[in-house]
C-alpha cells in the first residue's frame, strides 16, 4: 500500500545519510514522491492519466538499483540517499555502450525539506563517477529550471552549441553560464569529457564538491562496486584500461575522506518532456 507524504514533516533532530542502491521494499515511497512532483511523473509514469510506474524502473527497483539489459549495451543504475533509513532523494542513470546512442541522466530529485544542502551534488558526483569508470564520455540531460544550478556545475552546456561556441561557452565564469542558462533555456544539455574544457570544468567540480560533502556513509553493497565499469557486472572481470585511469576518476574511496523513460537516441532525437528535478 501507499503512502501519503507529509509535506509539513520537519527534518530529524539528527540526520543520518548514507547512499545506497533502492531495493524493493523502497518502491513505495519512490512512488509518493513521483506522485507528488509533477516533473518526476511526466518521466516515471506510464501515461499522464493514470498513476502507474513503467515495468523497467519497478524491475530496477526488485534489482537493487542495477538492470543490465538483455541487448547487452545498457545499464540502468539508480542510487539513493537515505537519512535515518528512509529515501530522501534518488538519481538515474541510463548507460549506453553504443556509438549511435547516447548515455543519459534520467532523473534527479531531493526532497524539499532537504534541499539546499548539497546533496543533489554528492548523489551526481557519485553516480558520475560510474559513468567514468565505464569509459562513457558523452550524455545528455533534459533539466529543469531548478536543475539547472547543479547540471552547470558539473559541465552540461547547451545540446545546440557547436565547437567554436563550446569553447567560449567554457570560457565564461560558472555564474555567467548559468545567467544564460536561465534567461535562453535549452530543452537538453549535453557533457562530452572528450572536449578538453568541458572535462576540466567536470574534474574541477567533482574534487571541489567532494571537500564540501555533508557527512554521509556508503553502504557496503554499494561500496563493494565503487571504480568498476557496470557492463563488466555480469562476469565480474577486471575492468580495462579506460578514461577513467587519467585524472577524471576523482572520487576517493569512503576510506579516503573519512566518511566523507530510454530510448535515448542521438542527440537530435532528446525527449524535452523529460526533465529532471533536484
Amino acid at each position: 500500500m501507499y503512502t501519503e507524504l507529509d509535506n509539513n514533516a520537519v527534518l530529524p533532530s539528527s540526520t543520518h545519510y548514507v547512499l545506497d542502491y533502492p531495493n524493493k521494499n523502497d518502491l513505495s515511497v519512490f512512488f509518493d514522491y513521483v506522485n507528488h512532483e509533477s516533473a518526476m511523473a511526466e518521466i516515471y509514469f506510464e501515461n499522464e492519466d493514470e498513476a502507474v510506474l513503467e515495468d523497467v524502473t519497478i524491475q530496477l527497483f526488485n534489482n537493487n538499483g542495477k538492470l543490465l539489459h538483455k541487448e547487452g549495451n545498457r545499464c540502468d543504475l539508480m542510487l539513493v540517499l537515505r537519512d535515518n533509513g528512509k529515501i530522501i532523494g534518488f538519481i538515474e542513470l541510463r548507460l549506453i555502450q553504443n556509438s549511435e546512442m547516447m548515455s543519459q541522466l534520467y532523473g534527479l530529485f531531493v526532497s524539499e525539506k532537504y534541499r539546499q544542502k548539497g546533496l543533489a551534488n554528492l548523489m551526481t558526483a557519485h553516480a558520475l563517477d560510474f559513468f567514468v569508470h565505464t569509459g562513457l564520455t558523452s550524455m545528455t540531460v533534459s533539466p529543469s529550471a531548478e536543475s539547472l544550478t547543479v547540471y552547470n556545475k558539473f559541465g552540461f552546456y547547451p545540446a545546440e552549441l557547436d565547437d567554436v561556441d563550446i569553447k567560449k561557452w567554457f570560457q565564461q565564469t560558472q555564474k555567467e553560464r548559468l545567467e544564460q542558462l536561465i534567461e535562453e533555456p535549452s530543452l537538453s544539455l549535453l557533457m562530452d569529457l572528450e572536449m578538453d574544457v568541458c572535462q576540466q570544468a567536470f574534474t574541477s567540480h567533482c574534487k571541489q564538491s567532494a571537500q564540501n560533502f555533508v557527512p554521509f556513509e556508503i553502504s557496503q553493497n554499494l561500496k563493494k562496486d565503487l571504480k568498476t565499469n557496470v557492463f563488466d557486472w555480469r562476469k565480474r572481470a577486471s575492468s580495462p584500461t579506460l578514461l577513467s585511469d587519467s585524472d577524471l576518476g576523482v572520487l576517493s574511496t569512503p576510506e579516503d575522506h573519512k566518511k566523507r523513460k530510454i530510448e535515448s537516441d542521438a542527440q537530435s532525437s532528446l525527449k524535452p518532456e523529460q526533465k529532471n528535478r533536484y
